[in-house]
Parts: C-alpha cells; sequence; structure tokens
C-alpha cells in the first residue's frame, strides 16, 4: 500500500504547557517532505487517555500514516503505546530482547534499573519492533483496518517514537524512513536559499516573476529573525527521470540578489564566517559593548571553535573601553561609546590585546533606554579590522532589546563573511 498522507500526533502535557519545546513536529514534518508525503495537520495531545484515543481515530480517518511521539516513557502517565494499541484492537505483549536492551542500557550507565521501566517492552502484538539506540524506549510500527465505504480494505499505519529528540530522530533516520521510502510513489527535493542584508518582502518582490509562475519546482519565502530565505522543493515521480529543475533558479536568484546570499543550503551565518576563518586560516575575536557576549556565545556553539576563535572581551563600561582596548578619552567624551570612532578604536584594540588576524566590535544602543534625538535605540556601530584596515559600518535595527541585540549578532558574522569572501 502506498503512503500518500501522514498525521504528525506529539503527546505530552508539557507541550500543551509551554514548558517543552516541540521541535520533533518540524523535524518530522521536513522528513514527510522529503518523502513525498503530504502532511496537512499537526496535533498535539496532552497525557489524557479518551482525548488522545479520540485524536488517533480522526486523524486515522483521513491520513495513511500516523506518527506519534513521546509517551513511551515507563511512569503512568506514559500512555502512547497503550492508547494506540487499544485503537487498533491489539494486545500489549512483552517482548524479551527489548527488555535485555533496556536492562543493557542500564547497565551501560551503571545504574539500577527501576521496576517501572519494564513496561516499556511490553508492546502491540505482531508490530514491527524499533530498537532505540539512544534511550531506553524502543518504537512500534503497526498496522490498524480503517475501512471506508470507498475502500473496505483501508489500512492505515501507526509509528510510534519516544519523545526525547535524540531518540526520536535517530530511530527515525535509521529505521523508519528507508521502510517509508519503499511506501511513497513521490518523493521531494528541497534547497534552501539564506538571505542577509534584505527583508522578506523586498525579497520576494525581486523574483515575483519566479513565485508568480511556479509549478514545478515551488517557491516558498520564509522571514526568520533579521533574515531571510526561499524554500524551493522540486517534486519528482517515481519513474520519472530525475531533471534538475532547482539549479536553474538558483542561478537567477544569484543573479539578482548578488552578495546578500550567503548560503544555499542548511548554513547559518556564524557556521559560513566560522567556514571562511578555517578556509583562510584565519583567528579572530570580538570586542562587545551592547550585545555583551552574545557574539562570543554563538560562534562557540560550533564545534571547532578554537581553530579559529582565540577570545573575546565584554566592555560594557566606557572605563574598560579605554583600559582595555585603549578607546581614548577624546572619544569617549566627546563622541560617546556609540560612534564610529569607537567602534573602530574597540576593534583595533582587541586585535592588539588578543593578537588575532580579525577582530570584530559592536557598541550601540539596544534600548529601550539610553536613547537621544541623534542616537535613537536601535543605532549600532560595527567595525572589523584587519591587516588590510579597518571598516566601520552604522545600522538602525527595529524590535525590542532583545532583537536588536540579536540582529546586531548577525551582522558581525555577515562583516566577516564579506570580509574574507
Amino acid at each position: 500500500m502506498l503512503i500518500k498522507t501522514a498525521e504528525i500526533i506529539c503527546v505530552g502535557t508539557e507541550l500543551l504547557m509551554g514548558q517543552t519545546l516541540n521541535t520533533n513536529s518540524q523535524f518530522l514534518a521536513k522528513e514527510m517532505v522529503s518523502l513525498g508525503i503530504a502532511s496537512y495537520h499537526q496535533v498535539v495531545v496532552g497525557d489524557n487517555h479518551e482525548r488522545l484515543a479520540e485524536q488517533i481515530k480522526e486523524s486515522a480517518s483521513r491520513a495513511d500514516l500516523i506518527i506519534l511521539t513521546g509517551g513511551l516513557g515507563p511512569t503512568t502517565d506514559d500512555i502512547t503505546m497503550g492508547v494506540a494499541a487499544d485503537v487498533a484492537g491489539k494486545e500489549l505483549v512483552f517482548d524479551e530482547e527489548s527488555f535485555k536492551n533496556i536492562t543493557e542500557y542500564f547497565r551501560k550507565m551503571c545504574r539500577n534499573m527501576p521496576k517501572n521501566n519494564r513496561k516499556q517492552a511490553m508492546l502491540p502484538e505482531g508490530c514491527t519492533i524499533l530498537k532505540n539506540n539512544n534511550g531506553t524506549a524502543p518504537g512500534a510500527m503497526f498496522e490498524y483496518s480503517c475501512p471506508t465505504d470507498e475502500d473496505p480494505d483501508r489500512v492505515v499505519h501507526f509509528v510510534l517514537l519516544p519523545g526525547p529528540p535524540s531518540e526520536m530522530s535517530l530511530m527515525f533516520t535509521e529505521q523508519v524512513r528507508p521502510l517509508l521510502e519503499k511506501m511513497s510513489d513521490t518523493k521531494f527535493v528541497t534547497k534552501f536559499v539564506h538571505l542577509f542584508g534584505i527583508g522578506e518582502s523586498d525579497a520576494a518582490d525581486r523574483i515575483s516573476d519566479l513565485i508568480d509562475n511556479q509549478t514545478n519546482p515551488t517557491i516558498a519565502p520564509y522571514a526568520m529573525t533579521g533574515e531571510c530565505y526561499f524554500r524551493i522543493t522540486q517534486r519528482i515521480e517515481k519513474g520519472e527521470e530525475e531533471k534538475d529543475l532547482i539549479t536553474p533558479i538558483i542561478d537567477t536568484m544569484r543573479e539578482r540578489f548578488g552578495q546578500c546570499i550567503y548560503e544555499v543550503g542548511d548554513r547559518p551565518l556564524k557556521q559560513v564566517a566560522y567556514d571562511l576563518l578555517l578556509e583562510k586560516g584565519k583567528t579572530v575575536c570580538f570586542a562587545e559593548s551592547c550585545t555583551a557576549g552574545m557574539v562570543s556565545s554563538e560562534f562557540v556553539d560550533i564545534p571547532g571553535a578554537s581553530q579559529v576563535f582565540m577570545g573575546s572581551v565584554v566592555t560594557y563600561g566606557n572605563k574598560v573601553k579605554s583600559n582595555l582596548l585603549g578607546v581614548s578619552t577624546d572619544v569617549l567624551d566627546n563622541l560617546g561609546a556609540v560612534s564610529r570612532e569607537c567602534a573602530q578604536e574597540m576593534a583595533e584594540g582587541a586585535r592588539k590585546l588578543l593578537g588575532t588576524d580579525i577582530a570584530v566590535s559592536i557598541t550601540g544602543i539596544a534600548g529601550p533606554t539610553g536613547e537621544s534625538a541623534a542616537k535613537p535605540v536601535g543605532l549600532v556601530y560595527l567595525a572589523i579590522s584587519d591587516e588590510n584596515g579597518t571598516e566601520v559600518k552604522e545600522v538602525h535595527l527595529s524590535g525590542n532589546r532583545m532583537r536588536v541585540r540579536r540582529v546586531a549578532v548577525l551582522h558581525a558574522f555577515n562583516m566577516i563573511r564579506m570580509r574574507l569572501s
């Protein structure tokens, strides 16, 4: 049976209450797209037997595949396996192999296994068992007979996955996806074009002819904090020649957007900056005022950042700017900490102090206070300094305090990109 439609049900009261960020639905939605399986509904249901059963039945009435995440743990509120089995009319039976895997997991962790973990080895009779290679809860895949007047033999596939994203994504990628690939007659190829320095509406306007005339591939613009991107998706039916229809569109985008495009792929701006530094064999440091370490913190999220990142200085107060970075008192007294001259001297001072090839500085007014007629909230100066000199950039950012700071961080990474690319 071919699978054409799917629904995603994420189970957990903590998701409904906003205590846990639901990244599982995002991951699974992307997987469905790449598999050519249409997904029209995503639902979050709390740990309630009746409501979960109702939702499973409703989803099964309109989709070929139901993916459930969460609720496979050992406690009483972990009900997903039992409820899904009840809906499908299947008994839960003890699986010795799964129990051995759970026991072995605790042995490797040098911990005693609580008695209630035995519950996780109770699985629907006749199901395909999905081994958990990153935790204790096994998953399961099984069929549910759901006949209709039009199709009395209709069958819906259930896939049950653990809630922790590190367990769920690995189980899906290694065990579920290969099975689903055999059950779909369409696949989708998607590429992303990331831009910085242009707004979503302006970007969409520049390629309005492409968007208006789209059929296959499809083109969709999206906005993020401080940047935007386009999703380009090509549909390929099974048996069709896999002709590349995406590259000509990207080539047109390159012509119209130029250096605003920082990535065709999945890398964030900080990763692009890092990869250029690594490629060129350059080291970098940061001098931060209004961002107070955000640039450095973001940058060291990248594995291997120590190969290019030497350190940073948070110079929030004027005395620190002067004492550590050598910003002149004349600049601070007469032009102020938020000025081109201060940004320049911060970058040059940091480069000298930390001995790097490149230094980037940021100083600005993040708000909501501290503005004046001449220096409004959102005014930020950035400077980049290397052996070829120092460049200063003035930007005017909108939004609340956090947004101003976050977008300033992106500008810092973009200055590195522009200097090295």
